[in-house]
């Protein structure tokens, strides 16, 4: 489940450039240029976890408690800069992700995307937009609804491997449409980079 965590919390963070940056197909899906925050809870087959996210302008911060030993961990993807940051504030470390090369390594590039405009739907209150999304290999399918602001309340995806399939749910709750502060965004002061895999295994070598 940790893995799992950690691997919906970086696809959170690459999303923006995953499906909403020029897509080959008739419809687009319009990126959120406006401030928020919020409660998002993500549900698959093997657990479900939440965060708090707090957006800017393409800028995002997601923070969730993790259920073992009280960790926190945080997660600030800033495509402007093309890179992710995986915080780690036990340690005062984080991890850099390069937001390029993980789009290419997750073999999901924007123009494999059929997106389609499918109608509107009443989410608590609130009127959104609904999109249809399918891979063009037909390897994974589903649905997105946005609010007028283009925010992401719902996601429902479900993808296959062979005989097997996944299912990813997404709801935003809590919306407030309102300024965050700029430091969310940024790396917090005293923090330093986790060393490489190769640099911890030299530093085991005897001398």
């Amino acid at each position: 489940m940790k893995k799992l965590t950690y691997i919906l919390t970086l696809f959170f963070a690459m999303m923006p450039g995953l499906i909403f940056s020029n897509p080959s197909s008739a419809d687009t899906i319009p990126a959120p240029d406006t401030e928020y925050s919020g409660v998002r809870t993500v549900v698959t087959a093997e657990g479900s976890f939440t965060q708090t996210v707090h957006h800017s302008h393409g800028k995002e911060r997601n923070e969730m408690q993790m259920q073992m030993q009280g960790m926190s961990m945080a997660t600030i993807s800033r495509p402007d800069k093309k890179v992710a940051w995986q915080l780690m504030p036990m340690q005062k470390m984080y991890m850099e992700v390069d937001l390029k090369n993980a789009n290419k390594m997750s073999g999901n590039a924007p123009d494999d995307v059929t997106i389609e405009k499918v109608g509107s739907e009443v989410l608590d209150g609130i009127t959104t937009t609904k999109y249809k999304l399918v891979m063009k290999d037909k390897s994974a399918g589903g649905f997105i609804w946005l609010s007028p602001e283009n925010i992401p309340l719902k996601m429902d995806f479900l993808s296959k491997e062979g005989n097997n399939k996944s299912r990813v749910t997404m709801s935003l709750k809590n919306l407030k449409v309102e300024p965050q502060d700029a430091a969310l965004f940024e790396l917090p002061q005293g923090y330093q980079p986790m060393p490489s895999m190769g640099n911890m295994m030299k530093n085991l070598r005897p001398q």
